[in-house]
């Protein structure tokens, strides 16, 4: 992973196959494929309404990287339902489950899950790292807040979320800059959830203008700069630039003593070389959700895990 590159949340069925020699439920999950092919043809995981699906996709049916993709991926994916399955059985009649009555295996199930759940399908991008201290940072890029911008937004993202809850927190000083950023972004203006970490502090502006006053690279050659709010508003009003041009994130990931890497190593992350449009385009009406997007440009296995997720939606169409 490295600085102006991509680290994409991985779906669970990948994180515990691919740690299926490093955790027990990888290990389960291989024992299930094993007994699988001991016990009879492999083409047997697919049932009807598989193969059907699969048919939709020519290049997944017949590749041979996509057939054994499927195969494990549909193993995992029944391997997770049964279990949380059982571990809902536990549930009481508010809904309620006593971390007492769950064996250590379905307890670390259960938090691979949540966790899950929690960053699906991110694309993040790295915007800060420092290995000699193992710090981090990341931006969400699919995470939409609103793209238009209202006056307490604009507080929110200009000077953090006490201003914004607090009508007398904003200096005389700043009120014009206030009142020109509303301006200039009421109509258009694209602000993101970056991530859980610093979301009460001022937002963080990322673009592709290497000549706007106040903005520094985010690392050498990437053409990804953040900063520069006063001269992004005195120039979308002046007519210099778009509202769109610019992307603003409330909030971040905040990484320590190493966490990105271990998350990684942990298989819950796939670091991918990002090129620069793809890190600007902002996630308005997309043909394709971002994060099929970039698995597809990735080809390979990722590619066909991205096939077999767009399977499980209805509202997305499998291109055929």
């Amino acid at each position: 992973a490295e600085v102006g590159g991509l680290v994409v949340r991985l779906p669970l069925e990948v994180e515990i196959y691919r740690s299926r020699e490093k955790t027990s439920i990888g290990k389960d999950l291989m024992s299930l494929i094993e007994d699988d092919d001991n016990s009879s043809d492999s083409s047997s995981l697919l049932s009807a309404d598989e193969s059907k699906l699969a048919g939709k996709s020519p290049d997944l049916s017949f590749s041979v990287v996509g057939a054994q993709t499927l195969l494990w991926y549909k193993k995992a994916q029944q391997l997770i339902e049964e279990k949380i399955a059982t571990i809902a059985a536990l549930a009481n009649e508010d809904g309620e489950i006593n971390p007492r009555m769950l064996e250590p295996k379905a307890e670390n199930l259960l938090k691979l899950y949540l966790d899950n759940q929690e960053s699906w399908q991110e694309v993040c991008l790295i915007a800060d790292m420092d290995e000699v201290s193992g710090t981090a940072q990341t931006f969400a890029l699919n995470r939409p807040m609103a793209f238009n911008l209202s006056e307490s937004l604009a507080r929110l993202v200009l000077f953090g979320a006490f201003s914004s809850m607090n009508d007398s927190a904003v200096a005389v000083s700043e009120m014009n800059n206030l009142m020109k950023f509303v301006r200039a972004f009421e109509k258009s203006c694209a602000v993101y959830v970056g991530g859980p970490d610093k979301q009460d502090q001022k937002a963080v502006m990322i673009h592709g203008i290497a000549d706007l006053e106040g903005a520094t690279e985010i690392g050498k050659g990437t053409g990804l700069y953040k900063g520069g709010i006063k001269a992004a508003t005195q120039g979308v009003l002046d007519g210099l630039y778009a509202p769109l041009d610019f992307r603003f994130f409330v909030g971040c990931h905040e990484y320590s003593d190493g966490d990105l890497d271990v998350a990684i190593f942990q298989e819950k992350y796939q670091p991918i070389a990002c090129a620069r449009p793809l890190a600007l385009k902002q996630c308005i009406q997309l043909p394709k959700p971002l994060w099929h997007e970039v698995l597809e440009l990735c080809g390979g296995e990722l590619r066909e895990i991205s096939r077999l997720e767009l399977m499980k939606r209805g509202d997305i169409q499998i291109d055929e």
